[in-house]
């Protein structure tokens, strides 16, 4: 067989589950503030490493925001890539239709005459 096949439905699929995805970075995103504690917490020989301790977590808070846009990003294109296909396979239905129903005619026409 020449060509290509698209299975349209499964590219929704992979779209739905990428914006899963990007939610449930969302929520470990949201943990990364429970994880910063105050100075109280590390007494007085952490304060020497909480200073690291902090901008490894602001970091992270990076990592996962870069992580939440890059799926909201690829969600989105997979998303259109999907609604292209389908587009394009309707508009090619409604001319193999047109043109079906004009073979009919004139085949009906010239069987009448």
């Amino acid at each position: 067989m020449n060509g290509f096949n698209v299975n349209i439905e499964a590219l929704n699929s992979y779209s739905q589950k990428l914006a899963e995805h990007r939610t449930s970075v969302g929520e470990v995103h949201g943990k990364i503030d429970e994880a910063d504690v105050g100075d109280e917490a590390w007494g007085v020989v952490g304060l020497f490493v909480k200073q690291d301790y902090s901008d490894l977590l602001e970091r992270l808070k990076g990592l996962m925001t870069e992580m939440e846009n890059g799926l909201q990003a690829a969600s989105e294109k997979v998303g259109t890539a999907a609604r292209l296909y389908q587009e394009a396979e309707d508009g090619h239905q409604r001319s193999l239709s047109t043109i079906t129903g004009s073979i009919e005619s004139t085949t009906v026409n010239q069987l009448e005459a």
